[in-house]
This record gives structure tokens, C-alpha cells and sequence, in this order.
């Protein structure tokens, strides 16, 4: 296991493919949420997204730290996990869900919510990064 702030070159290939990554967040009742996202990393940031109003934002809002998990589809037993601080931004949310659906999709628009459906881009800091596997 490493705990330290660079991604292994063992496990990049975890960030940089387009797998799912199980986000968890506190409820405001001090419960665990844990929701599947897309997400993508930058090299430094990881970026995700979601609608305004879901209860992932809403927790988000009231605890804005949270753990993201990627599991290799190949090996269970093989994942990476960041948790850090997170902040939100509305003015680019739309391009940023439109981003991430062309990665998992190819498509370049998301088409699953409603149009005016007001979107959040949520910016990950890594703090911790655990990996396990090799």
C-alpha cells in the first residue's frame, strides 16, 4: 500500500481510462453516501460532476471532503483511492458534464438530464492517495 500524493505509475492507468469511480461523501447526519461517477484527472486535480439539488451536491455543500475510488474492472482486489477537499463551480458545469460524456461516450453533449438542468464541476485536491495492488 502507498500513501502519498503521487499516483503510482502501477496504478495510472486507473486515472487516465474512462472506468467509474465510486464517489463518497458524509450526509449531513454524519451517514456515508457512496454514488458511481465519471470523473477525469488532470495530473493533479480529479474532476466530477452532478446535477444541482442531488443529494451528493447537497452533502457536498455541508461537508465538502470526500473519498474517490477506482476499482480495476480486471482485479477486484486492485484500486487507487484519493480523498481530499472539494469545490464547486457552477459557471462551468455544463462544459465540464459535456467533457466528461464525450470520455465515457463519445459523445460530445449530454443528453440524460434535461436541458436547463443546472450542473456542478466539482474539483477533487488530492490529500491522501492509497493504492493497493500492483
Amino acid at each position: 500500500m502507498s500513501n502519498t500524493l503521487n499516483i503510482p505509475e502501477s496504478h495510472r492507468y486507473l486515472v487516465e481510462r474512462p472506468l467509474l469511480a465510486m464517489l463518497a461523501t458524509t450526509l449531513p447526519d454524519g451517514t456515508p453516501q457512496a454514488t458511481p461517477v465519471w470523473f477525469s484527472y488532470d495530473g493533479t486535480h480529479f474532476y466530477f460532476n452532478t446535477a444541482k439539488g442531488r443529494l451528493k451536491a447537497r452533502a457536498m455543500e455541508k461537508t465538502p471532503y470526500v473519498a474517490l475510488t477506482i476499482v480495476d474492472p480486471q482485479n477486484g482486489f486492485r484500486y487507487i483511492q484519493v480523498r481530499g477537499p472539494v469545490t464547486a463551480s457552477e459557471d462551468v458545469g455544463r462544459a465540464n458534464i459535456n467533457a466528461l460524456c464525450q470520455r465515457y461516450t463519445g459523445s460530445p453533449v449530454y443528453t440524460f438530464g434535461p436541458p436547463d438542468e443546472v450542473r456542478i464541476k466539482y474539483t477533487l485536491t488530492p490529500e491522501h492517495i492509497q493504492v493497493l495492488g500492483r
